[in-house]
């Protein structure tokens, strides 16, 4: 498949309802793409999924993480870049890290789960999350921090 535009990021409002219904029918497809490889423009790549895609961009045009380079009524190819922005969110207890998972799902949040924390992989500003997060700083007890 070759791939010659970024269509938006995945949290742009408009394409981060269509990316979410996809999600629901396993119709969307990451690249990984090294941190250090973002700024080629052009490359071959294999999304998780074993579709094998060309990427040929503009000059104008960057990979970032969360780049969506295909967004159709039955697919969705974006770009997840190794090494991209994190937040680190380490709750204090069982409680809080209930709380926690629940107000990160019912966000739509990426996140990655280990022992004692969970990262959440920033497709937006890093503020925005910031935010989001101060409104549950009174239901329950967690610290963030840049991994």
């Amino acid at each position: 498949m070759l791939l010659t535009r970024i269509v938006g990021l995945a949290g742009d409002p408009g394409i981060h309802h269509r990316l979410h219904a996809l999600e629901h029918e396993g119709r969307v497809e990451i690249i990984a793409v090294p941190e250090a490889e973002a700024a080629r423009r052009r490359l071959r790549a294999v999304t998780d999924k074993g579709r094998d895609c060309a990427i040929a961009l503009d000059r104008a045009e960057r990979l970032s993480d969360g780049a969506v380079l295909h967004l159709g009524d039955d697919l969705a190819i974006l770009v997840r870049l190794d090494g991209g922005a994190r937040l680190r969110l380490i709750p204090a207890d069982v409680a809080s890290a209930l709380r926690l998972g629940h107000w990160c799902g019912n966000l739509h949040w990426r996140v990655e789960f280990a022992p004692g924390h969970m990262d959440v992989i920033l497709e937006r500003p890093e503020e925005t999350y910031r935010e989001r997060l101060r409104d549950l700083e009174a239901l329950a007890s967690f610290r963030v921090e840049r991994p």
